[in-house]
């Protein structure tokens, strides 16, 4: 996972590619806490509806694939967040809608708000969210969710982790989040599913 935690607070959820996006909080009643052996005997990091982590280099991709293991833990049928802006950055969001559907949007590029209906998102699970500039993909545990032809007029800008703009939060438990730049060919993308469930123990 590489984070960087204190008394059970993560200050810093280090970046694996080499590119220094870590997600960093300094304030520590906003950290997220670290979970250990919480799925499958490995450490999550969970946001308890007030707690965020900023990228001071945002990602920004036209192009995309985007792995998330983790679950919703938003007990009321409103929306928690998994990915989001923040400054003045565009309104670009990935987050679970409610306890069966995805939402994705990109409020400065053209994505429209497109929903997904994926089954219970409180449950510990892999999504996956591809783009690859015609088509938006969303799959469950490595099943196609849905499909949706969308064409965006930039990039999909993200800047934090369980919240946007710091303003409406998520209530998670996150224990990978991976953005590629790039939209995977099939066989790469259920190679990279097949590795991260396998790992995790899920189904």
């Amino acid at each position: 996972m590489g984070v960087v935690a204190k008394q059970g607070r993560v200050s810093r959820w280090l970046d694996q590619s080499g590119h220094g996006r870590d997600g960093i909080m300094d304030s520590a009643p906003k950290q997220p806490a670290l979970i250990a052996a919480a799925l499958n005997a490995l450490p999550v990091v969970r946001f308890d509806g007030a707690q965020s982590l900023y990228l001071k280099t945002p990602v920004q991709p036209e192009a995309f694939t985007v792995f998330v293991v983790g679950k919703n833990n938003e007990r009321d049928e409103t929306f928690s967040m998994i990915l989001g802006p923040g400054g003045n950055l565009p309104n670009n969001q990935l987050r679970w809608e409610n306890g069966s559907e995805v939402l994705a949007v990109g409020r400065g590029n053209d994505l429209p708000a497109v929903r997904t209906s994926v089954g219970d998102t409180r449950a510990y699970h892999l999504l996956t969210a591809r783009y690859d500039g015609t088509t938006l993909d969303i799959h469950m545990n490595g099943d196609l969710a849905g499909s949706h032809k969308v064409k965006t007029t930039g990039p999909w800008v993200l800047a934090q982790v369980g919240a946007y703009f710091s303003e409406a939060y998520g209530k998670a438990d996150l224990a990978e989040v991976l953005i590629y730049s790039q939209a995977f060919p099939a066989a790469e993308r259920a190679s990279v599913e097949a590795e991260l469930k396998s790992w995790y123990g899920l189904r």
